[in-house]
């Protein structure tokens, strides 16, 4: 069964047994999917990766109240950070050595505290986590059912801009100050995401939190769109990511 298939099974099934039914991971490129799913079926559907602002998310159909636990768990990854330097990419490339399918897996986090990271995950594959990973990167590691979740903030910066229309080309070029014909290039190109599906339409309207990104560039996040200047123009606050 294709993946449009099983979607429209669960919203099928979430409105005729009156239950909310889960997916596994998808990333934000395939919730356009879910929600047509779930219009077509006449029930919701809504999104959560086990911590506010997630990247990967189960999604949820349901037909009367949302649901108050989604089956989500949060592995805790800890080593001795006076040996060790563990990264983002460390991570990742460790847990997927273990050869698990991705649908499996939400977003990896580095902790606040320094030495410690979190691995959202389905309940199926926490025991798996937990007793397979032993190191990251050049660190050994232990694991465990995390407790509380504490998720250090991103690495970036925010800054504030003003653009005549909220298209994507606009938007692109306020991000990373380039100009409205070098920004419409790159979306030709094919070289430029926006929310983690390619997009080529230089004119396609921008919302709040949508996530771009351009190859060679980076990413940036629109924080909040803050409305008309006295001159017209629309102020929108942005989050660039990366040091």
């Amino acid at each position: 069964m294709d993946a449009k298939n099983r979607l429209r099974e669960l919203a099928l099934r979430a409105l005729h047994r009156g239950k909310a039914q889960f997916t596994r991971f998808i990333d934000p490129s395939e919730q356009n999917e879910v929600r047509a799913a779930a219009n077509t079926a006449g029930v919701r559907a809504s999104f959560f990766g086990g911590y506010p602002d997630a990247e990967r998310c189960v999604a949820a159909f349901y037909s009367e109240d949302e649901p108050g636990a989604y089956p989500i768990e949060a592995v805790e990854i800890r080593w001795n950070p006076k040996f060790s330097a563990v990264g983002h990419r460390d991570l990742m490339g460790a847990v997927m050595a273990l050869g698990l399918e991705r649908e499996t897996l939400g977003d990896i986090c580095l902790g606040r505290e320094e030495g410690r990271a979190y691995v959202f995950c389905i309940p199926e594959m926490a025991d798996y986590l937990i007793g397979a990973l032993e190191s990251a990167g050049r660190a050994s590691v232990k694991t465990g059912r995390a407790d509380k979740i504490d998720i250090a903030p991103p690495d970036g910066s925010e800054t504030r801009a003003t653009v005549q229309a909220l298209r994507l080309d606009a938007v692109l070029a306020a991000g990373w100050n380039l100009s409205r014909g070098e920004a419409q290039k790159l979306i030709a190109a094919g070289l430029v995401k926006l929310n983690f599906a390619e997009e080529t339409r230089a004119d396609r309207k921008i919302e709040e939190g949508a996530l771009i990104s351009a190859r060679g560039y980076g990413r940036v996040r629109v924080q909040a769109i803050e409305g008309e200047t006295r001159r017209g123009r629309i102020a929108i606050r942005l989050f660039r990511y990366g040091k």
